[in-house]
């Protein structure tokens, strides 16, 4: 294949990822992006954003949740001084990003395939996967954009980079060893030497951002309920989890921003259903990579793929902060693709199976793309986001009280009421949701229900100031101002 026709494919693939997202543009700030992003003073200055290399990802004071990506940081703040702080240029960085992304999506594929057909069917699925539109469609999924875009130009160029953008590119390496050992190639410790040399300075630079507080601390039951039940039922949960996201990614019908406490129910029992459907699924992935080993390298490499690009985040090796999101399969489903590409591509070599394998692939891509172009306007904005999928997702708590907030926001008390209650049905402890509650309780004239709620939020959360302040207007409002008093006198300082 000649210079430009090379040059043509990788173009085509990364059209493709502009074309089906470019209704981001139109979107704002969403969830994550408004303190990463339009509140997060580390990226108002160049100058400024030197210090994310000394400092946590979420820079919450007296919160710890073990993450360090410089990179992404740095990149943000270029972005803004390029394109402005409003939240288009943003989103443009991602749509470019994730186009960069699917360019080299095919450039390595291509690499490790025997036909471009292969890479370049399954780069035009990378492009356009649904469940790929939280990473692109919502700012904060600039982390798994950027490790993407530095993982494939490392594995073309045989890591620091990716590792400072997120921590799951750090098992990149084996996959490198893997399709070098399956290239014939031998793997000589020479050639990872400069790996382990980036892994000992990111390893160095996150200590000294972090200190000794190298996990995610803060997970709660609300964020990862799995992470509070025991390594048992965490490594269940998380079976369990991958075999949805590996559904998704091939029936991406029902697509959600959230899936915290109760969306997905903790698996208990290792006779439970949905446990032996986890291990199913993941001893038929142990299987076709031994399976195809030495005898189909782009399986392997395919298998590969998902397994060492998800294993960090998956809560099977250890406790993250979340319990699924769709955005961690962003790189881990490039996996998924290469293989959907090279069975496709295997039916195309077939005799008189050219056409009907090339329909499939138009057929298959424009279905993602089309489902791809229809969520991606849920990310407009807080209101819009949360009122669209709790409607798929009603049992997560976390939902309910986002569409709760934003629709009280928005002036629609009594609708807001409603979600706040099935917040609270489903996450009694909710202490933010019972402060909320409590505020819109007293606003409506239902002091008696509001104080209530009140005292249950100072219960729950003893060191939040917010609901003493609200408790004590109200008790200030009902003549009481001795018990208003000593409310402020508990209130922390």
């Amino acid at each position: 294949m000649t210079g430009p026709a090379r040059a043509r494919w990788p173009l085509l693939v990364g059209a493709l990822a502009l074309a089906t997202h470019v209704g981001a543009l139109r979107n704002g700030f969403a969830l994550d992006d408004v303190p990463l992003v339009a509140d997060n003073p580390a990226i108002r200055s160049l100058a400024g954003a030197s210090a994310a290399f000394v400092s946590p990802y979420w820079n919450v004071p007296g919160e710890r949740y073990g993450l360090y990506r410089p990179l992404t940081i740095v990149s943000l703040a270029v972005n803004r001084a390029l394109t402005a702080p409003g939240p288009a240029g943003f989103h443009g960085g991602n749509l470019l990003l994730h186009a960069a992304a699917a360019a080299l999506a095919w450039l390595t594929l291509r690499r490790v395939c025997t036909h471009y057909g292969a890479a370049l069917a399954a780069a035009g699925l990378f492009a356009v996967l649904p469940i790929h539109t939280e990473a692109v469609a919502n700012i904060a999924g600039r982390a798994e954009l950027l490790a993407a875009v530095l993982v494939l130009c490392a594995w073309l160029a045989h890591y620091l980079g990716a590792l400072l953008s997120k921590e799951s590119a750090v098992l990149a390496p084996a996959l490198f060893a893997c399709d070098d050992a399956l290239g014939e190639q031998r793997p000589l410790a020479s050639r990872y030497a400069p790996y382990a040399g980036a892994l000992a300075v990111a390893a160095v630079l996150r200590l000294v951002a972090l200190g000794p507080h190298l996990s995610a601390e803060s997970a709660i039951p609300l964020d990862n309920p799995a992470a509070a039940a025991g390594a048992g039922a965490r490594v269940l949960t998380a079976l369990w989890v991958q075999a949805r996201l590996l559904f998704l990614c091939v029936w991406p019908k029902t697509l959600v921003c959230d899936y915290s406490f109760d969306a997905i129910p903790v698996v208990r029992d290792w006779l439970e259903p949905r446990a032996l459907g986890g291990l199913a699924v993941f001893g038929a992935l142990l299987a076709l990579a031994i399976a195809a080993w030495r005898r189909s390298r782009p399986v392997s490499i395919a298998a590969a793929v998902w397994v060492l690009f998800y294993l960090p985040s998956s809560n099977l090796m250890f406790a993250t902060g979340t319990i699924m999101a769709e955005r961690l399969a962003y790189l881990p489903s490039l996996g998924v693709c290469f293989l959907a590409g090279h069975l496709l591509a295997a039916l195309g070599s077939r005799p008189g199976r050219g056409r009907l394998a090339v329909a499939a692939t138009v057929l298959l891509v424009t279905a993602m793309a089309a489902r791809s172009v229809a969520r991606v306007p849920a990310w407009k904005d807080n209101l819009t986001l949360a009122t669209t999928d709790v409607v798929s997702q009603p049992r997560s708590a976390k939902l309910q009280a986002g569409a709760g907030i934003f629709l009280a926001a928005n002036g629609r008390a009594a609708d807001a009421e409603d979600h706040f209650r099935r917040a609270l049905e489903i996450y009694p402890d909710y202490a933010q949701i019972h402060y909320d509650l409590g505020v819109l309780l007293a606003r409506r004239g239902a002091p008696a229900e509001a104080e209530e709620h009140l005292r249950r939020a100072i219960a729950l959360a003893p060191s939040n100031l917010q609901p003493y302040e609200a408790l004590a207007a109200l008790l200030d409002r009902a003549g009481r101002r001795d018990e208003a008093a000593s409310v402020r006198a508990e209130a922390p300082r």
